[in-house]
């Protein structure tokens, strides 16, 4: 696959049972509006992918914000703020939750592709592709 050569990938948690590890959810109706624009989102991510050749791995996000993704330690919480104890890593619950996911992903490329493989790493991004799709105010 030519994006893999290239050290592309896209990680993205599995959505499936979303709602069974959520708990109780009050209002059933908010809830589907929810998940149907996660899921929307991440179907159009998906046919991007598709279209540019692109891999994506689908990881299990269950555990993803209490773990440390520098040393896997169990992180405090202050807020929105993970703390860990063992090695001072700070940072936002979806900062983390991202990471993990990432660090997954790179672990099941890994797996699949054995000694050959090399981590994946997307260019930056230009003022190009920043701006495509969008509409420019002047003012």
């Amino acid at each position: 696959m030519k994006a893999l050569k290239h050290g592309y990938a896209i990680a993205l948690e599995d959505l499936n049972g979303l709602r069974k590890r959520a708990g109780n959810v009050s209002d059933v109706v908010a809830w589907k509006f929810t998940m149907f624009a996660y899921r929307r989102l991440q179907h159009a991510v998906i046919a991007k992918a598709i279209e540019y050749g692109v891999p994506v791995i689908i990881v299990n996000p269950r555990g993803t914000s209490s773990v440390c993704p520098i040393c896997g330690h169990k992180l405090t919480y202050i807020h929105r703020l993970a703390i860990c104890e063992r090695c001072s890593f700070i940072a936002d619950r979806d900062t983390v939750g991202a990471m993990n996911i990432w660090l997954r992903a790179l672990r099941v490329l890994h797996a699949h592709a054995g000694a050959c493989w090399s981590p994946p790493s997307a260019p930056p991004m230009n003022n190009e592709t920043r701006g495509r799709g969008r509409k420019q105010m002047r003012g």
